[in-house]
Order: C-alpha cells, then sequence, then structure tokens
C-alpha cells in the first residue's frame, strides 16, 4: 500500500512564491515598474479565494507584493547604476528572543546587529553599515501613523550601543494607500509628528476598499529615482 504524500501547507508565502513572485520581475527596472503598475489588489484578492486563505493572509500576500516590488527595484538598481561593489540590500527580521532589541542578520559569517529592522535595509558593503531602512505598509492610518513615528524614532534617536551603527540612517515608509483625512495627512507631512520619517511614499490613489486602482507609475518613478539618487550621491 503506497503512503499518502504529505500535503504541501497552503499559506500566504507559499502561493507568492509559487505562483505571483517571477512574474513580477522585469528585465530591468523599468519594466518591473510596468509590470508592477498593471496588477491591482482584486487580483490578489481572487488568488487568495481560490486557495481559500483567510483574511490576514489575504493581508499578507498582499504585503509581500510589496516586500518582492521594493527589494527587486532596489536590486535592479544597484546592477544598472554598476553599484554592486558599494552596496546591497536585505530583509532584517526580528531575534526570536530579543525582539525590537536586536534584530540580527548573517553577513560572511559575522552577527550584524540593528536596533529595528526592515523589509528592505541598504547597506554599505565595506563595512555592512545599514544607510537606510524601507518600511512596507498596506495602509497609513492613525494608528499606523503612530507605528511609523515610533519606529522614526527608536532608529534616528541616541540608543544605548547603536548610535554608531545607526548614524546618519535615512527611514522609508512605501504604503499602498493613505487612509487619513486631507488634514491629519497635511499634518503627518509638515510637523514635527513626523520627526524624522524622510520620506512617505503613496503608491495608489484611494482606500483599501477601491481594489480596482493600480499603482500610479509616477508615484513609483519617484520612488525609483529618489533610490538611485540616495545611492548616486551617498558619500
Amino acid at each position: 500500500m503506497s503512503k499518502k504524500k504529505a500535503k504541501t501547507k497552503v499559506n500566504a508565502k507559499n502561493i507568492f512564491d509559487k505562483r505571483i513572485a517571477k512574474s513580477l520581475v522585469g528585465k530591468n527596472s523599468e519594466e518591473t515598474i510596468e509590470i508592477f503598475c498593471n496588477l491591482n489588489q482584486k487580483y490578489f484578492y481572487h488568488l487568495a479565494q481560490k486557495y481559500k486563505l483567510k483574511e490576514r493572509q489575504i493581508s499578507s500576500l498582499v504585503g509581500f507584493k510589496d516586500e518582492f516590488f521594493v527589494k527587486i527595484l532596489i536590486d535592479q538598481i544597484i546592477k544598472e547604476n554598476s553599484f554592486g561593489e558599494k552596496f546591497y540590500c536585505t530583509k532584517v527580521t526580528a531575534n526570536e528572543k530579543s525582539g525590537l532589541s536586536a534584530r540580527v542578520i548573517k553577513f560572511n559569517g559575522k552577527d550584524k546587529t540593528l536596533t529595528v529592522g526592515g523589509d528592505c535595509v541598504i547597506f554599505r558593503k565595506s563595512d555592512n553599515k545599514p544607510l537606510m531602512i524601507i518600511e512596507c505598509k498596506e495602509y497609513i492610518d492613525m494608528i499606523r501613523m503612530k507605528e511609523v513615528i515610533g519606529e522614526s524614532r527608536v532608529i534616528k534617536d541616541s540608543i544605548l550601543k547603536s548610535i554608531n551603527l545607526l548614524g546618519d540612517i535615512k527611514f522609508c515608509i512605501f504604503s499602498e494607500v493613505l487612509e487619513l483625512t486631507d488634514g491629519w495627512a497635511n499634518f503627518l507631512k509638515n510637523s514635527d509628528l513626523k520627526h524624522q520619517i524622510d520620506e512617505i511614499f503613496i503608491i495608489r490613489n484611494g482606500k483599501r476598499k477601491d481594489k480596482e486602482n493600480k499603482p500610479v507609475k509616477e508615484n513609483l518613478i519617484k520612488f525609483k529615482k529618489y533610490i538611485e539618487y540616495f545611492l548616486i550621491n551617498f558619500k
């Protein structure tokens, strides 16, 4: 009697890696942006329903897409500008034992510690110093506005044992939509509430419920140019 093969666990990460990831990668950064601009949220919700994902897994599927896009785009920008000997980009996740107090990555067999992590972190290769942290958010509302302000304070303030590692670091937000009133959005951008968030990129118009809305190409080009300018002018 043949043994039944163990079923592969269906989750957002597996579905993204097997069904979506490769199709998002263009031959260059311009083509990757074009591909990304043609995907609306409805596509991901249909895919989630097909595989019977629960609500939180649907959000994860959307989140993986943004993190993947940002990472691929930055890698392509580095390659297209021949910066491979100077910079690299990777995701930094929380250390299970110490949470926010110590996020560790392995590079050349050595542990490198950040006070906080990031969905995409750009490093200088010569000394593995983090230069820019990019956090991807499905949306920014009042609660997440407080979160990103808190994150920026952790990153930018002088913290014991991290000041030398995190000095002069950039902190940016890449968000699907902005779910703040015009007044609060203006307040976040132009007041001390912003603290030291260097730039907030909103890629789609409207709200989360507007699943037909696709990423705005001009917004993605602005993000690309921001990264390019930073790397080209970094000293």
